[in-house]
């Protein structure tokens, strides 16, 4: 990896996939991106995400371990795509990296935060959101209180601030048309994913990722390199 990534030593039992792509194209979905979208969305109707209800708990204790509640409007992102897919005709279409990032996470029944590297700053850390720790998180300028959410932040000297989450990314660090260098950190449970599962999953999206939007490289790691 490119950037400089690390996971507080305060935060147990998370592992996560980190798939950077440089020089990539964001652009609206093409008809065959989303042709595509819509079949795996279809497949998943059938059969349910990989690792099903067991998986979705996991989780869900992931996220509760520093204290937050992930439930209501603050469920974990694959859940909402998993209910959107649901409903038919309401699963987004939005640019060609969050359209393939959306259906990887809705396959693997994990939380993927995608963040513009040109927005996040010099390096980038997961802990704990604190008391008072707030981002927007959309157009609107609603708020998502991260209080004991697991946090993508930005480090900033001794400083680090909010950027993403399982749950949702800020408006400022989320993937917009012009910017060509992105982050995606697919968060999972080590008690629920193994390191090949894990693997699997960041090569699906860096190969989402290579065919769809055109980068120069794309990069994968996972942290912790491996556990039991």
């Amino acid at each position: 990896m490119t950037w400089p990534f690390s996971i507080d030593a305060a935060v147990a039992e998370l592992a996560v996939g980190l798939v950077e792509a440089v020089g990539l194209t964001i652009a609206p979905p093409t008809a065959a991106l989303t042709a595509e979208c819509h079949a795996h969305v279809a497949r998943v109707c059938q059969t349910g995400p990989e690792g099903g209800d067991g998986r979705r708990q996991a989780v869900r204790d992931l996220l509760r371990a520093g204290g937050f509640k992930p439930s209501g409007r603050n469920k974990p992102a694959q859940e909402y795509l998993a209910r959107a897919a649901a409903e038919p005709g309401q699963w987004p279409s939005i640019l060609n990296a969050v359209d393939v990032l959306n259906v990887v996470s809705l396959r693997s029944g994990l939380p993927i935060s995608l963040v513009a590297l040109e927005r996040a700053g010099p390096a980038l850390v997961v802990r704990y959101g604190t008391a008072g720790e707030r981002f927007v998180f959309n157009a609107s300028g609603q708020e998502l209180d991260v209080e004991g959410l697991l946090c993508l932040c930005r480090a900033d000297g001794p400083r680090s601030v909010p950027i993403g989450s399982p749950v949702k990314d800020s408006q400022e660090a989320k993937v917009r048309l012009g910017d060509r260098h992105v982050l995606a950190c697919i968060f999972a449970p080590r008690a629920a994913v193994t390191p090949p599962v894990l693997t699997h999953w960041s090569a699906e999206l860096a190969d989402g990722l290579r065919r769809w939007c055109a980068p120069h490289e794309v990069l994968v790691r996972l942290e912790p390199r491996t556990w039991s």
